[in-house]
């Protein structure tokens, strides 16, 4: 047993393979299979390492709409510069990229048994490590059941592996000695399956010019075939269509109308890459920002949410909408501000706003814990006049992101690059937050100022925190949980300075934990011992009562069924017994 096979065995060495895989899960569950495991093409299939990557990605059961889209992701991570386009430089990074993969899964493999942390590994803590690891098998064997390894035969084969990296024989294995475990065997399977081999493999495709693939031409030569593939033209992929691709085998030699069928091939996949650029172009279109001047600098943000929520809904009471600062440090140079978050946000700039000239807003979610990428975000700004105002057309155009550096803000900053043609100067991002400072990328929470957390302010029934920061309420376990989830509480914010991507009103009712405390307040609603919520008039649920949000409501006898969405709340109704929600426990 070689010593990644024994590795495995115990959980190990799953570190190694997918550090070095280095792969997207999507694309992971699709690997291209080596060609000596292909079965052989068809006439519809194809005949050359390109088209069977093509083939690869093809799903049984695909719409042609679903497989442009799988090409669009594939394309994207060919793409390994970010330029839009794939070319021997992508290969190149992608062969640097899969190199340092390969180390780092080497030193993982191989340092994990440097016990005493001094950069070496020697062969009596490989031994003491393996006896650790195989405890439980050498139970099982000492007990006469069959063991699942760690035999002392088994742990000298792992000891002669590593120790044979011992280059200077000085009895221990340094980092850069252990940086050479495995590597051949890696390197023959990222040959295949790597992202540089299938980088390669793609700039073989007929649609390739000039040494450069677009998307346009990488995905018109995935709908070239499809449609082959799609035997009955009914725009899917059956299982016998599938199997048919794979097997048949293809037509072997030239014949007589060779050159001919050669150049119409050429004029379609010509037709279809100015179909599909056209598509891209109208996709670009949708997700289109201002133009940023020349002495801009564009400053990139991202958040997955805000510490504080906002006193104001946008376009419905059942959105959970957070607020969020920002503030302009002085400066002479004009800022074009993006903020990607995923929680809908209004924005409250201030500081030296006069150097605003343009801000640009997105949310992921697009309202009641849901993102729709056909909708639009949720957003708003104040501080700020409405022209200098933009919001994206759809909630997918940039992604959000929380860390830097990270893929999302990387993918975020090329969604701007492709939509301005400028990078942006700065990026900054941050799970939650209380302020971005501009241009700078300061952030700011409330967290980390122990000094400032709200307070109870005594005979007010108030909880208030920093910077025009209140939540009116009296102290309660819903209180409590409030503060938890958003330190920075309510702002109060004036609807007519807001510009939003739909109207907005002041809430109803506040969202999730916040509503429930102004329920329990103002005697909307009771609670019991248990921590459930005793309904008894009229009321409205709170919306975002999500995921950890959830609560149980009890509904009782001669109360209306209240308003709004429960989320994934229990709602149990005392008239008729009915149990409502997907929080309910089943019986």
């Amino acid at each position: 047993m070689s010593l990644v096979t024994s590795l495995r065995a115990v959980a190990l060495p799953g570190l190694i393979i997918a550090t070095i895989a280095g792969a997207p899960a999507a694309l992971a569950q699709t690997p291209n299979p080596p060609p000596s495991s292909l079965p052989p093409a068809s006439a519809t299939a194809p005949v050359n390492p390109a088209e069977q990557q093509l083939l690869s990605r093809l799903a049984t059961g695909a719409t042609l709409e679903h497989y442009l889209d799988v090409l669009s992701d594939e394309f994207a991570n060919l793409d390994a510069d970010g330029d839009g386009k794939v070319t021997q430089r992508d290969v190149e990074l992608h062969a640097l990229m899969e190199t340092i993969r390969i180390r780092l899964g080497a030193w993982t493999g191989v340092m994990r048994f440097d016990l005493d942390g001094d950069g070496f590994v020697t062969a009596d803590e490989m031994r003491r490590a393996a006896a650790y690891d195989w405890r439980t098998s050498r139970a099982l064997a000492a007990r006469g059941k069959a063991p699942l390894g760690g035999t002392e035969e088994t742990i000298d084969r792992m000891v002669t592996e590593v120790m044979a990296l011992d280059t200077d024989k000085d009895g221990k294995v340094s980092l850069a000695e252990a940086g050479k475990f495995g590597e051949a065997i890696q390197r023959q399977n990222l040959a295949i399956n790597g992202l540089a081999a299938r980088t390669r493999q793609a700039l073989t495709l007929e649609t390739v010019s000039a040494d450069e693939l677009s998307r346009a031409a990488y995905e018109a030569a995935g709908e070239a075939l499809f449609r082959k593939v799609d035997a009955d033209n009914d725009g899917k992929i059956s299982q016998q269509e599938s199997t048919d691709a794979r097997r048949k085998s293809a037509q072997a030699g030239a014949n007589a109308g060779a050159a001919e069928a050669a150049q119409k091939r050429t004029r379609e996949l010509a037709e279809l890459a100015q179909k599909r650029q056209a598509a891209i172009d109208a996709e670009r279109a949708v997700c289109a920002m201002p133009a940023p001047s020349g002495k801009a600098r564009i400053v990139l943000l991202g958040a997955y949410e805000t510490e504080s929520l906002s006193g104001l809904t946008i376009g419905s009471q059942d959105a959970v909408v957070n607020a969020g600062r920002v503030n302009i440090e002085p400066g002479d140079e004009p800022l074009y501000v993006v903020i990607a978050s995923y929680t809908p946000t209004i924005w409250q700039f201030g500081g030296a706003v006069e150097r605003v000239e343009r801000i640009v807003l997105t949310s992921w979610s697009t309202g009641r814990n849901s993102s729709d990428p056909k909708q639009g975000p949720v957003a708003g700004a104040t501080g700020v006049g409405r022209d200098r105002v933009s919001f994206l057309s759809r909630s997918n155009c940039i992604n959000y992101f929380y860390e830097t550096p990270s893929s999302g803000a990387l993918q975020a900053a090329g969604a701007i690059r492709a939509a301005t043609g400028r990078a942006p100067d700065v990026i900054a991002g941050q799970y939650a937050v209380s302020t971005f400072s501009v241009p700078s990328g300061r952030i700011d929470t409330v967290r980390e100022h122990r000094g400032q957390r709200p307070a109870v302010r005594q005979g007010s029934n108030s909880i208030v925190g920093p910077g025009n920061i209140i939540i009116q309420f009296g102290p309660s376990r819903a209180s409590d949980d409030a503060l938890r989830y958003w330190p920075g509480g309510v702002v109060e914010i004036d609807p007519k300075t807001v510009v939003a991507t739909a109207p907005v009103a002041p809430y109803e009712v506040l969202p999730a934990q916040a509503g429930l405390a102004q329920l329990l307040a103002n005697g909307g609603i009771t609670q019991n011992k248990a921590g459930e919520y005793i309904v008894r008039s009229k009321m409205r649920f709170p919306p975002g009562l999500y995921g950890a949000h959830s609560v149980t409501f009890l509904v009782m006898k001669g109360a209306p069924y209240p308003d709004g969405d429960p989320g994934h709340s229990c709602v149990i109704v005392e008239e008729t017994g009915e149990s409502k929600g997907t929080g309910c426990r089943s019986r």
